[in-house]
């Protein structure tokens, strides 16, 4: 069997028509080794993806020599003394990242976090909290230096109730949410991209309440199967949250390159980009999801919104092109 053939003929989808043939842009990839890039933008490229944010650990220049034009770059802000509230390091790493050529700053700080600081890192996370007074210099910098910021906030409810326990460890989401909301007030010209609908797909009003409120966020809408999760069980609702503010929100997957631990390739990248076409641009219903949903029992299933062709423009390509050539 071809991948094309194991492409079309894969979990339902091979009857589904899909009504959007322009170019998309991938706001949110991890590229974790140059050898595996060429697979994302092969497997990609088979649904005119054509454009991608990545976050990288590598030079971003190893890239743009082997796939010009093809991503806008982003990394991660190192230090290992951020979580003791010594900044010095993470602000002389963000000024690096400046002078290098990087447009964009990515901060981590889903709840699982904590685990891996100190199991990695051996450092004591007790009581840290990302609006801390002493990281304000660190945003600020960050503002002053015309740098984007790629930030994850908080995880599906679902994994607070499952996996993140006790909330006395890893935090409540109401807690984390409330550390973004803060940063975002007291930095009002940082231009924001907020991963996985800013952790809030699950609270679409107070989502709204954010976008009515900080002019300078945007969000995406990585992570497949927690999109279709919450989605399709409340389609009215979501389809109205995407005509509202169809010029915030960014089309993403959150792939990763080179992943060994789910769907063997080509499935890894098709199952993802066939599940997000089938949400957001067919009216299919009760199709299952393709992808292993582990906290929802894998009973989730996609329910499409059917957006209308402007709105389907914005999130898969205008937004991005705005947002990072701005």
């Amino acid at each position: 069997m071809t991948a094309e053939d194991d492409k079309n003929s894969t979990n339902g989808f091979e009857h589904i028509k899909f009504k959007y043939n322009e170019p998309r842009w991938d706001a949110h990839v991890h590229l974790y080794k140059l050898e595996d890039t060429a697979e994302l933008v092969k497997y990609a490229g088979e649904y005119n993806v054509q454009k991608f944010t990545a976050i990288v650990r590598e030079d971003w220049k190893v890239y743009e020599e082997k796939f010009p034009d093809t991503f806008v770059y982003a990394r991660f802000i190192m230090s290992q003394n951020l979580f003791s509230g010594d900044i010095k390091e993470a602000l002389d790493d963000i000024q690096l990242m400046h002078d290098s050529g990087y447009p964009i700053a990515k901060f981590w700080y889903a709840p699982r976090w904590r685990k891996y600081v100190e199991d990695h890192l051996k450092q004591k996370v007790e009581g840290f909290r990302i609006d801390d007074l002493r990281l304000d210099p660190l945003f600020s910098k960050i503002e002053d230096l015309g740098l984007k910021m790629i930030f994850h906030i908080s995880d599906p409810d679902l994994l607070y109730k499952k996996n993140y326990q006790p909330a006395s460890y890893y935090g409540t989401k109401k807690q984390h949410l409330e550390e973004l909301e803060n940063i975002l007030t007291r930095h009002p010209n940082l231009k924001i991209q907020v991963a996985h609908l800013a952790g809030q797909p699950e609270q679409l009003d107070n989502l709204a309440r954010w976008l009515d409120t900080f002019l300078n966020l945007y969000v995406d809408i990585s992570s497949a199967k927690w999109m279709a999760r919450e989605f399709s069980y409340k389609t009215e609702e979501a389809i109205e949250f995407f005509k509202q503010y169809q010029d915030r929100i960014f089309f993403g997957t959150d792939i990763v390159t080179g992943r060994t631990d789910r769907e063997p390739i080509p499935g890894y990248y098709y199952l993802r980009y066939l599940s997000y076409l089938a949400l957001l641009e067919t009216d299919v219903r009760d199709l299952p999801l393709p992808l292993e949903d582990l906290e929802n029992d894998n009973k989730t299933v996609i329910n499409g919104l059917d957006l209308p062709l402007k709105i389907l423009r914005k999130i898969y390509w205008s937004n991005s092109e705005k947002f990072f050539k701005d």
